[in-house]
């Protein structure tokens, strides 16, 4: 594919028609069109299915997609790296952060980060996996901030750990739940699981299978914390929560631990980048005050 075509090829995925992506490439939507078409020729393969909605992209333009998301960020990262090692204040760093990574950690990162680049532009994200994963994989986010993920899900990752968190079971502060002193009290509570299934929200599971019980299941799902949050308070409902936000979060809301006896399995908290992939000086700096702001943790 010729460089044109890649810069097509993410326009017209982006913003999901030909019309739209000819208006932001300020090109014709014809002469849009016959790129796409010589784009698919040369291939040998459709990359776009045409709907009445607009584009949709076929299985192979995914795969394809990925791919020219990777070289138009590598594309950026050149132009920006080379500006930076020149000295140039410039660019821009990408970070996705987990709840306890933006109220804990990137603060304070941040404030020593604009010491020394006060001109670079910081894009703050928030994510958990395995959704998180797919931006960094592709070079859209540049430093991932966030529990550890299964092995399975951190291929082509690279994984710093930075620190652990206890994980508390929580519950809406005056709730009678607060009496549970054991998981097996809170089988039929009603649990929130904060993310997807295969996301850090179900490590709730594990300790109840430990103790030759059956797990609860979680029949509400937020991608928010702080939505969590809200519905653990108003209906009484449970959720695992990491100790170490839990000052900061009751300051807003009326939560509480439920003093249980088992142990729930620590949180691994790590500094996540793409394997093989240099950061530029300006995300390498931001890196490297993260890392000095856990350390005083």
């Amino acid at each position: 594919m010729k460089p044109q075509h890649i810069q097509i090829l993410v326009a017209i995925a982006d913003h999901g028609s030909l019309r739209a992506a000819a208006k932001y490439l300020n090109k014709s939507q014809p002469a849009l069109t016959q790129s796409l078409r010589q784009a698919e020729s040369e291939l040998g393969v459709s990359l776009f299915l045409r709907t009445s909605r607009g584009v949709e992209l076929t299985d192979v333009g995914e795969r394809v997609l990925v791919r020219a998301r990777t070289i138009t960020s590598e594309i950026a990262r050149l132009d920006e790296e080379v500006a930076q090692l020149r000295g140039e204040q410039v660019g821009a760093v990408n970070v996705c952060l987990s709840p306890l990574a933006a109220m804990r950690i990137m603060p304070r990162a941040l404030t020593l980060f604009r010491k020394t680049h006060p001109k670079i532009e910081v894009r703050l994200t928030s994510g958990l996996f395995p959704g998180a994963l797919k931006p960094l994989r592709e070079g859209r986010t540049d430093i991932l901030i966030g529990p550890v993920p299964p092995t399975n899900l951190s291929r082509e990752i690279a994984v710093e750990h930075l620190l652990e968190t206890p994980i508390d079971v929580v519950t809406a502060a005056g709730s009678p739940l607060l009496q549970a002193k054991s998981l097996a009290e809170l089988t039929q509570a009603q649990w929130i699981m904060i993310g997807a299934q295969t996301g850090p929200g179900d490590i709730f599971k594990q300790p109840f299978l430990d103790h030759g019980m059956t797990p609860p299941e979680a029949l509400t799902t937020s991608e928010s914390y702080f939505g969590a949050l809200s519905l653990v308070e108003s209906t009484g409902a449970v959720c695992t929560f990491p100790s170490l936000l839990m000052r900061e979060v009751q300051k807003t809301w009326q939560i509480a631990r439920v003093p249980i006896r088992e142990k729930i399995e620590p949180l691994k908290i790590a500094l996540m980048t793409r394997a093989g992939h240099p950061l530029t000086p300006a995300a390498d700096a931001l890196a490297m005050c993260i890392r000095r702001r856990v350390t005083s943790m």
